[in-house]
């Protein structure tokens, strides 16, 4: 125990060091990162760049790869554009295996007691300044760390040494292999592998080619990981996860076929290439896992085209996924602001015309296949946050006066559609719980059809041009609270026994069907004329 206890230390500082530097980089960056990440991704050729500048930032293939999950589900980005962002991220995590090879004692003392002093002192007071200390600390932990495991691993070399352990690990290269899935498992990170496999070299532990297995096995064993990840998902989130499945196996199959041509040939290609680099053992192991990431991303851009197809194939969309995509929010257009105005008013017709299908499984005379209200709800909210997003974008171009308040009105009725998307949905919720009572039933069934008539009404003044149409809107959609109430005192009066959940029921029925009377209100009249935005905001007040 004594033997292991500096070796084990060295390696709780490393952790605590990765964990710090993770868990501070990626807030750090927050929302301006995200921003300049969603900007870059307007540029395909940039994959790489952007990915290679992600990994750096964040260290952390994961939080890139949940990050771009997140973009993409939330209809931000489109896939094709994002998919390859994580992938080249794994090349900019190969920059700390990199920096492992280099001694930084001395520098990540004065680091860790720069952190300490700031903590100290109260420097750290406020949620920015708390993540840069956490970020220097976190560097400073990392290679001290290194340099105390580095230390602490020299008795357990020679006991190693002395009981020929390491003639047989190194003798083994497939367990190796082996050893590298395992603690990337156990870790979650190839890079701390990769990381730990340098510093064991530089001490002596591993000779370049046995840490080179090490090397490999984390790979595999990231790649496993990213499986995993990818089997609790579905259609375009899976489908991101397993690109760096594939990215793995291309980086590993890369690799082996190096070795293939050296073991043919009696020749060494891949140490004595990492020889151009450095002449440190674990200089060259370092320099392998970057090769390692290099191959595996350009093989997955190269063939991109292939890769996706068959990634589509494996793990298709869900219809929530498919509902989920804007159809004409294209970022091409952003060059002309009046026709990207144009785009997102197509876009949200195209979303009314959802609002009146969520009831289509509640009405008596419907027919054929509906699709649930909650899908409905769930994939309208999702292109109505993409829609403002892209509204945001089109207000950061220099627009005139017209145009201005154009945006601005299509800010107020994307936020109004959102809360229409969620009001029928608890509207259909609470129908449902109406109708297992005979007198609340009808009623509910009332409503029901009188809210499809309204919201189809909503649907065809938007369309329309005419302001006639949108007139007889506004008089459609007049207040109803006092009637709401007359018939809730009626249903009451003609059902006296009438069970406390139904009356709770009716009651929520009827106090949605109201909101969303105003909600549908509130957007007629942001589709008239200059002075809409302030008579709503009237209405809004009253």
């Amino acid at each position: 125990m004594q033997l292991m206890a500096p070796f084990l230390a060295g390696l709780g500082l490393f952790f605590c060091g990765v964990h710090f530097l993770s868990a501070n980089l990626t807030p750090l960056a927050g929302r301006r990162f995200r921003l300049a990440l969603t900007r870059l991704l307007r540029r395909p050729w940039l994959a790489a760049f952007t990915g290679i500048l992600a990994g750096v930032v964040t260290q952390s293939t994961n939080a890139v790869t949940y990050v771009i999950i997140g973009l993409v589900s939330g209809g931000v980005v489109d896939k094709r554009r994002a998919i390859l962002i994580p992938t080249w991220a794994h090349v900019g995590t190969a920059v700390l295996v990199i920096l492992v090879a280099v001694d930084f004692k001395v520098a990540a003392s004065y680091l860790v007691a720069l952190a300490g002093f700031a903590v100290y002192f109260g420097a750290d007071r406020n949620e920015r300044a708390r993540h840069v200390v956490g970020v220097i600390l976190g560097i400073g932990l990392l290679f001290l760390g290194l340099d105390t495991l580095k230390t602490g691993a020299m008795p357990l070399r020679d006991v190693l040494l002395r009981d020929d352990w390491l003639a047989y690990l190194v003798g083994h290269p497939v367990l190796l292999l082996f050893v590298g899935i395992g603690l990337t498992l156990i870790c979650q990170s190839s890079t701390v592998v990769g990381a730990i496999a340098v510093a064991t070299t530089s001490i002596g532990i591993f000779g370049t080619e046995s840490a080179v297995w090490l090397v490999l096995g984390s790979n595999l064993g990231s790649g496993l990981n990213h499986f995993i990840l990818a089997k609790t998902m579905r259609g375009d989130a899976a489908q991101i996860a397993l690109i760096q499945v594939a990215q793995k196996l291309a980086g590993f199959a890369g690799i082996l076929a190096i070795m293939a041509m050296e073991a043919a040939t009696s020749k060494s290609f891949l140490i004595s290439g990492t020889s151009l680099f450095t002449d440190s053992a674990s200089g060259k192991v370092a320099v392998v896992f970057l090769i390692y990431q290099l191959i595996g991303s350009l093989f997955c851009t190269m063939f991109f085209s292939q890769i996706v197809a068959t990634l589509e194939w494996l793990s298709p969309p869900s219809q929530l996924q498919e509902m989920s995509k804007p159809a004409f929010l294209i970022d091409e257009a952003l060059v002309e602001p009046t026709f990207a105005i144009e785009l997102v008013g197509r876009e949200e017709r195209r979303l009314l015309e959802r609002l009146p299908l969520m009831l289509d499984g509640m009405r008596a005379d419907s027919a054929g296949v509906f699709i649930s209200s909650a899908t409905i709800r769930a994939s309208g909210v999702t292109i109505s946050r993409a829609m403002a997003n892209y509204i945001e974008q089109i207000s950061e171009a220099g627009l005139d006066r017209a145009d201005r308040e154009r945006v601005v009105r299509f800010q107020h009725r994307t936020a109004n559609l959102t809360s229409l998307f969620e009001a029928i949905d608890e509207f259909v919720t609470t129908s449902r719980a109406a109708r297992e009572w005979p007198t609340s039933a009808r009623v509910a069934d009332q409503m029901i059809e009188a809210l499809h008539a309204l919201l189809t009404a909503l649907v065809e003044a938007t369309a329309s041009e005419d302001e006639t149409d949108r007139e007889i809107l506004l008089s459609l959609l007049g207040h109803r609270d006092e009637m709401m109430e007359r018939i809730r005192q009626r249903v009451l009066r003609e059902d006296p026994d009438m069970p406390p959940k139904a009356q709770e029921a009716l009651f929520s029925t009827t106090m949605l069907f109201e909101r969303i009377i105003w909600l549908g209100r509130r957007s007629a009249l942001l589709l008239t004329s200059e002075t809409a935005l302030n008579n709503a905001e009237i209405e809004l007040a009253a």
